[in-house]
């Protein structure tokens, strides 16, 4: 299913120091980890530094530092800008800063090295998941063998480790921006080894560093003791509570750190320990109760998730209250965060709420400072377009905020080149999409299209962008073919040029593209059905097929349901088309896949289990196996029946359904007492299935109930013509209709036809 894209914003905090006369500082590019030794970052000359209140500072010195005085304790640095160049951390201009003797470092990188440095921590990160993952199945699969585990208990620890897998790519995007954006050359010895032992995958190593230290529940209890020796200690208190701050900082440092670890080692109940941990080392601290509300989040923790959401928002509104000017930009970050995090878990009021006090804000600090401000207006519009799309709110409503948007990155782009290429692409696509699903297919072509271009560009320039531009692709390619006016050749062009880089993505990394390579085989089968050219049709399917059989069998919880899902569809294909040797495959393997999948998550995919009993029932029926399909209806009954029990709205329609069906396949086996017990018994749970009707028809006028069955033929003669008349047809061939009784179906053909 194609969605709006969300554009994600990253909070960071501002810092307070301390009052002095002159500030120094640097402008350079991170240090890096190269080998395992440090390589310093390299100082940038002609980069200009804007001071709010002064004229700028041009960066003259090889070595990138510079210097100006400081009239007060506190100073802003408006901007930082070097052509070619993007500041590191978004977020250390506008900021407020504190004197301090120490140096400023604003450290910038080109957009294409930043690019490349967080490919390559994705790269790694997702290495130490699939290996971890891989061993964890190891061990749960030789406990299974060793008989140490039930099979209940077998799947229900298969189950909970491949739940961990849902939150893995964020986690992964999340890291390796933390990871592709750290300056080497501010970070100690000790903290520089852990972060390298961390994103190599050496966990068990990076533990034992952490752990050097001593225990962290000593530590925090040392801590502690210390605050209250404090209160004791009035006359050192000011130097004491210097070094209080400073251990904070270094425990909440080290929490942080083993987060990751556990993170990363899918040991996700210590990772949340940890994280909750650095969130009470102090509870004024707003970034620190974001990342634990967001982590909870993903856990499923929604209420204690809220409670530490509330907690950085309360923080952030405090701020604000004692210096607007200075903090606004953080609650502006901190409500749009939240607001993602409430669209995530289907929290629209609160989402809205969040995002619309955010984009107020961003708007207003944007009518004097554009530049840094403009891009999280267009961002903040993004993601609330992204809100009303999730609830289908229509595109009267999603279309302006998305075309306000546009019309920034553009205006952004024309000014500061390709560093918004990304965006206005992410963009165009989302209009794209919105034009689709209104019907305006030119205009959906146009954005689709300028989308491709933005995607070329970039992939071309820095090699990092083909798997949006196959994606761009694939919804190009299902507007051609859902719009009637253009050529399906086009689509299927498309699709194939999409495959086409599928394939070059996953023969470099297999592991990470094989989905969408599977996606692309299977979206190109379609093409090619639609089309009526089914060889190449079955030949793309079972590519799809042969990529989510091995998908399935390494995890299956996440895979297992795209493969039964096709199998399903592909079995409909071969019924509707008569095949019904290959329907009947399709269809047992589908429903070996449901069932498995409802022995872990039984409300889930139990509807999927009875609506394949009823498929395969029909097949059956088609093939004249009697019994066989009487066993397949019993069981969608029963399920059904159940699922009714829990939610009757929902599926007691299902249960009239599989009534009427038991009620067509009792005809055919020329029970036609049954046929009459089971059509009444579906229209007494559900009188609008007037096909029950025909079934209650024909079984009454098959056993000799002649008037009954000619009111209900009078009755419906006109909503049911075709279908009285195609049974009559269907009974015939099959010999069903009694010797008997034909003068009188003969009489009720003429009375339906009247």
């Amino acid at each position: 299913m194609k969605q709006l894209l969300l554009l994600t914003l990253i909070c960071a905090l501002l810092t307070p120091g301390v009052v002095a006369q002159t500030q120094a500082g640097y402008v350079k590019t991170p240090g890096r980890m190269v080998g395992g030794k440090r390589v310093p970052g390299q100082g940038l000359t002609g980069a200009t530094v804007q001071i709010k209140g002064r004229t700028s500072v041009l960066v003259k010195n090889a070595n990138g530092s510079f210097s100006f005085p400081v009239p007060s304790q506190q100073f802003t640095i408006q901007s930082v800008k070097k052509n070619g160049y993007q500041l590191v951390d978004a977020d250390a201009a506008p900021r407020v800063y504190s004197h301090t003797t120490a140096p400023i470092f604003l450290v910038m990188e080109t957009p294409t090295q930043l690019t490349e440095n967080k490919l390559k921590a994705e790269r790694k990160l997702r290495n130490t998941l699939n290996k971890r993952l891989a061993q964890q199945e190891e061990e749960i699969e030789s406990l299974k063998e060793q008989n140490r585990m039930t099979q209940e208990q077998y799947l229900d620890a298969l189950e909970k480790l491949y739940e961990l897998q849902e939150s893995d790519e964020r986690l992964i995007s999340d890291m390796a921006a933390y990871y592709s954006r750290i300056d080497y050359d501010q970070i100690d010895e000790f903290n520089a080894e852990v972060s390298e032992l961390i994103l190599d995958g050496n966990l068990t190593r990076a533990d034992s560093l952490l752990r050097s230290k001593g225990d962290i529940d000593e530590r925090i209890r040392q801590l502690e003791r210390h605050h209250d020796a404090n209160v004791q200690m009035r006359e050192e208190l000011s130097k004491s509570e210097g070094v209080e701050r400073m251990k904070r900082v270094e425990l909440a440092g080290d929490c942080y750190s083993f987060f990751k670890r556990f993170a990363l080692d899918n040991q996700l109940d210590s990772a949340m320990k940890y994280i909750e941990k650095r969130a009470s080392l102090d509870t004024d601290n707003c970034q620190w109760q974001a990342d634990a509300g967001s982590f909870l989040l993903q856990r499923g923790f929604s209420t204690k998730a809220d409670q530490y959401f509330r907690l950085s928002l309360a923080s952030a509104r405090k701020l604000v209250q004692e210096s607007p000017d200075i903090y606004e930009p953080l609650l502006a970050h901190v409500l749009n965060n939240i607001g993602q995090l409430y669209s995530e878990s289907g929290n629209v009021a609160d989402a809205e709420r969040s995002y619309t006090e955010s984009l107020e804000l961003f708007r207003h600090m944007s009518q004097t400072d554009g530049l840094t401000y403009l891009p999280l207006v267009a961002s903040t519009l993004n993601n609330m377009a992204v809100l009303y799309s999730s609830i289908d709110a229509g595109a009267t409503r999603v279309e302006p905020l998305l075309r306000e948007a546009l019309g920034i990155y553009q205006s952004l782009a024309a000014d500061c080149g390709e560093t918004y290429y990304p965006a206005e692409a992410w963009i165009l696509n989302n209009l794209g999409l919105v034009c689709e699903q209104d019907g305006r297919y030119e205009e959906s072509e146009k954005m689709y299209f300028q989308a491709l271009e933005h995607y070329q560009y970039l992939a071309d320039k820095t090699g990092a962008y083909q798997p949006d531009y196959a994606a761009a692709l694939c919804n190009l390619s299902a507007l051609y073919f859902k719009n009637s006016t253009t050529s399906d050749g086009n689509g299927l062009k498309c699709l194939n040029d999409a495959l086409q880089l599928y394939l070059q993505l996953a023969a470099d990394d297999y592991e990470q593209y094989a989905p969408m390579l599977a996606v692309a085989y299977n979206n190109l089968s379609v093409g090619y059905f639609y089309m009526s050219r089914d060889e190449e049709g079955e030949q793309a399917f079972a590519e799809s097929l042969k990529i989510y059989r091995q998908l399935a069998e390494r995890s299956p919880m996440r895979y297992l349901p795209l493969l039964a899902k096709g199998l399903f569809e592909q079995g409909v294909r071969y019924y509707r088309s008569n095949e019904l040797d290959e329907a009947e495959s399709m269809f047992m393997e589908s429903l070996t896949d449901y069932r498995t999948l409802a022995s872990m998550d039984e409300d889930r995919y139990q509807p999927m289990v009875a609506k394949l009993l009823r498929n395969v029932a029909n097949v059956y029926d088609k093939r004249q196996r009697w019994t066989d399909a009487e066993q397949m209806y019993q069981e969608e009954l029963s399920i059904n029946q159940k699922l009714a029990s829990k939610t009757p709205t929902e599926y007691t329609p299902q249960v009239a359904r599989t009534y009427g069906n038991l009620s067509n396949h009792a005809i055919l086996m020329k029970d036609f007492v049954r046929a009459a017990e089971y059509a009444r018994a579906g229209l007494s749970i559900d009188d609008t299935k007037l096909f029950i009707q025909a079934n209650l028809a024909a079984a009454l006028l098959f056993m000799g109930q002649v008037d009954e069955a000619e009111g209900i033929y009078r009755k419906y003669k006109k909503e049911l013509k075709d279908v009285f008349l195609d049974d009559f047809r269907q009974f015939g061939a099959l010999g069903v209709i009694p010797p008997e009784v034909g003068d009188d179906v003969e009489r009720i053909k003429q009375i339906i036809n009247q």
